[in-house]
C-alpha cells in the first residue's frame, strides 16, 4: 500500500469531545453481491488523515455503536468510516441498512465479504493515508482474519472483546492471528479475562498488544462513560496512544 507521509498531532484526550459529527452515507458490494452500507465521518480533517473503520458487534450497527466515540477519534485526527455488516440490528438506537436489505444467512462468519468490502473501500477513501481496522465482539474476530487476508491494505488492527468458538474458530481470530503481520490491540473487560487467555498464544506468537480495562462492557462501548457507568478515560487515553503510534508507524513506510 502506498504511503503518504502524514504529520499530525494526535491530541491526549481524557474524555469523549462533545459536539455532533456529520456523517455522510457511503455504501459499496460484497462479493456476493450484498450492499454494504457505512457512514463517513471527516470533519475538517485532510485528505491524507489517517482512516479507521470501524465494525460493529451482533445485533448492532456502525452508527449506533458508535455514535458517541466519533468526535473523539476526529479530534485525535483521525477520518472514520462506520460500517453496518449484515449480521446486525438496531442496537444502540440505529438501524442496520446492510441488514435490512441483505438476503439470505446472516450469520457471523456470512458476514466476512461484507467486512472485505469495506476494508476495500477505506482503503480507496484513504488514498494512501494509514488504514486501522477496528472490531467489536464478532467483527473483532473477523478483523483479525481481515488483516492477515489484506496486508497490503490494512496497517493496524484494532479489538475489543474478541469472540472466539463455534464458527468464529474458522473465520476469526484462530484463523487469521497465526498470519497476522500489522501492529495491532486486543481489547478486553475484566469481566472476560477468560477469552483473553483462551487466545494467549496466538497473541504473544503475533505480539499482539493486549489491554485488560477495568469496569469494561462487551464490545467497543467499554470507552463510553454512559455505557460503563464508570469514568473510561484511562482507557480511552490508553487506546489513543497505541492509535498514535500504529498511524505513525504506518505513515513512516
Amino acid at each position: 500500500m502506498p504511503r503518504c507521509l502524514f504529520a499530525f498531532a494526535l491530541i491526549a484526550m481524557a474524555a469523549l469531545t462533545p459536539g455532533h459529527a456529520i456523517a455522510a452515507p457511503i455504501e459499496t458490494t460484497a462479493s456476493d453481491g450484498v450492499r454494504v452500507y457505512g457512514e463517513s465521518f471527516v470533519a475538517d480533517l485532510p485528505a491524507n488523515a489517517p482512516v479507521i473503520a470501524v465494525f460493529h458487534q451482533a445485533r448492532s450497527n456502525g452508527r449506533g455503536e458508535y455514535g458517541p466515540m466519533i468526535s473523539w477519534l476526529n479530534g485525535l485526527g483521525y477520518r472514520v468510516i462506520a460500517w453496518d455488516q449484515r449480521s446486525g440490528g438496531n442496537l444502540f438506537g440505529s438501524e442496520n441498512r446492510t441488514a435490512a436489505k441483505a438476503k439470505g444467512k446472516k450469520g457471523f462468519c456470512d458476514a466476512y465479504p461484507d467486512i472485505e468490502a469495506a476494508i476495500a473501500h477505506s482503503a480507496i477513501v484513504a488514498k494512501g493515508a494509514p488504514l486501522i481496522i477496528w472490531g467489536s465482539s464478532y467483527s473483532a474476530a473477523l478483523v483479525w482474519a481481515a488483516a492477515a487476508d489484506h496486508p497490503d491494505k490494512v496497517d493496524g488492527v484494532i479489538a475489543f472483546s474478541t469472540a472466539s468458538g463455534g464458527a468464529l474458530d474458522a473465520c476469526g481470530a484462530r484463523k487469521g492471528l497465526p498470519r497476522l503481520a500489522d501492529p495491532a490491540l486486543a481489547v478486553w473487560p475484566a469481566r472476560e479475562r477468560g477469552q483473553a487467555k483462551s487466545l494467549d498464544a496466538l497473541l504473544r506468537a503475533a505480539e499482539v498488544e493486549v489491554l485488560i480495562v477495568e469496569n469494561g462492557v462487551h464490545g467497543s462501548s467499554m470507552l463510553v462513560d454512559q455505557r460503563t457507568d464508570a469514568d473510561m478515560s484511562a482507557a480511552r487515553s490508553a487506546v489513543a496512544a497505541w492509535l498514535a503510534r500504529a498511524a505513525a508507524a504506518a505513515a513512516a513506510k
